[in-house]
């Protein structure tokens, strides 16, 4: 994990023509802690430890071939094809990221759960105010596993970016550049689950970093869009959100450690 200095961004869009409703009102968030911040994205391996230690059964999942629909006999297990053990946990609702924290923090003794929509953010910008890290289109696929023309050949019709990262669906965590502070796929690869609860803009929203946890509970927010992703949507400030036992191929998740203060 790398641990984040505490400090203060902009969160969300500016008004104008690329704003989305639920991106606005831009506002300042000051958090005042720091605290530290997966470098990957939960990865299979890892997760299958928890289900080792746990006896959590596997769960059917929604998979994509030209349309979303639940598969009975698709879990994290066998989410993509040629997974391994280096790729990011898919397959695993909001529900089940919360019980892998709540038990990694039982057996390490230290408290990991997930992101504020905040924190993410402020982790995802990672000192920046650009909505993304590359300059131009064509380097997207430097930076992130994204909708591509890789995805393009097997998916037509996608609207896609002007380049080729050789992965149709998720890719192994750290097959792209990092951030500026040193995280990797905090775009594309996976949607990652936050622990916001879900609201349709930012209208009183924490400017502490803090959880949002008024509005619709049910429904929790996901970042960083995913290898499925329309191209503009995969951008720090976009927000999306499904129940909290949604599962899909393209939802992973990434967890922080608190640290004392």
């Amino acid at each position: 994990m790398k641990v984040l200095a505490a400090g203060d961004f902009q969160q969300g869009t500016p008004a104008g023509a690329d704003a989305l409703a639920f991106e606005m009102p831009q506002h300042k968030v000051t958090i005042a802690h720091a605290f530290a911040a997966g470098v990957y994205d939960v990865t299979v391996g890892e997760y299958s430890e928890f289900v080792a230690a746990t006896g959590v059964g596997a769960n059917s999942c929604a998979t994509y071939d030209g349309a979303w629909r639940v598969n009975p006999s698709v879990t994290w297990r066998n989410s993509i094809e040629s997974q391994t053990p280096s790729h990011p946990v898919s397959c695993v609702s909001w529900q089940d990221a919360k019980d892998y924290a709540a038990w990694l923090s039982h057996t390490t003794h230290q408290t990991y759960r997930l992101p504020s929509a905040s924190e993410w953010e402020y982790a995802a910008r990672a000192g920046s105010a650009a909505q993304v890290p590359w300059t131009t289109p064509a380097e997207a696929c430097s930076y992130g596993n994204v909708a591509d023309q890789t995805a393009a050949r097997h998916y037509q019709g996608w609207k896609v970016l002007p380049c080729a990262d050789e992965f149709v669906q998720s890719a192994p965590v750290g097959s792209f550049k990092e951030n500026a502070f040193g995280l990797y796929d905090m775009l594309g690869n996976v949607f990652q689950w936050t622990e916001d609860c879900w609201t349709d803009n930012y209208q009183g929203a924490p400017i502490d970093g803090s959880v949002q946890s008024a509005g619709d509970c049910t429904q929790h927010e996901l970042r960083g869009g995913s290898w499925f992703t329309q191209p503009d949507f995969v951008r720090t400030s976009y927000r999306n959100r499904f129940d909290g036992n949604y599962r899909s191929t393209s939802i992973g998740f990434r967890l922080i450690r608190e640290i004392p203060q």
